[in-house]
Parts: C-alpha cells; structure tokens; sequence
C-alpha cells in the first residue's frame, strides 16, 4: 500500500472509530440547566437567576433614552452574562456504565484520535 492510501485509511478508520465512541458516551450523559430553578453562583456568591436579567433591563432603558456607545456595550455585556449563567448553570450527570463499555469507549475515542493524528503525520 502506497503513502496515500494509507493517509486515508488511517484518517478515515480513526475518525470513524473517534465518531462511534463519542456516539456511545453521548447515549451514557443526561445534561440538566438548573437556570431558572435555583440560580448560580458567581465569585462564591450565590446569585438569584432572576437577577441576571435586571442589567438587560437597565441597559434597554438606557438605550432608549440616551442611545450611545456606553448603552449598546451595555446590552453586549449583559446578554453575554446572561448566555454565561445559563451555561454555568447546565450540569452533565454520567449514568451507570460497565467497566466493559467504559473501556470500549474510551479505545474508541482515544484510539481513533491516535489514529486521526497518526494520519496527518504521514502527510
């Protein structure tokens, strides 16, 4: 086999072997946002979530009576507070799994990066 086929069988074999693995361990977590339920926390203090929106609030109401640059900032940086509380607040919860499946997803993964990785080097 020439350098060429075996770029492509090593790539492709890796990245399939990378894809069935992460398929497996996707099927294993159950993701959970707690956004709106109990709030989170923010420099060790516990932050109500209902109070992530009041500087979105605030903001708006400076844009519409003095709309400048300070007043669209503020909107930016209260929307990506709000994107970072939500995705603060999502917890990812692995359920049971066999030591046999663990295993099988873990080769799978790791072994198909090996692989993928292995390929580009041949390059």
């Amino acid at each position: 086999m020439g350098k060429r086929s075996d770029f492509y069988l090593f790539f492709w074999g890796g990245l399939i072997m990378m894809v069935v693995g992460l398929f497996f361990l996707s099927q294993k977590v159950t993701v959970t946002n707690l956004f709106w339920g109990s709030g989170f926390r923010m420099m060790g203090v516990h932050v109500n979530s209902g109070l992530v929106i009041v500087p979105l609030i605030f903001s708006l109401i400076w844009l519409f009576i003095r709309p400048n640059k300070g007043s669209k900032i503020a909107i930016v940086l209260s929307v990506i507070l709000i994107i970072a509380s939500l995705i603060q607040s999502t917890r990812f919860y692995l359920q049971y799994v066999s030591l046999f499946d663990w295993v099988l997803m873990l080769v799978l993964i790791f072994g198909g990066m090996a692989f993928i990785a292995k390929g580009l080097m041949m390059k």
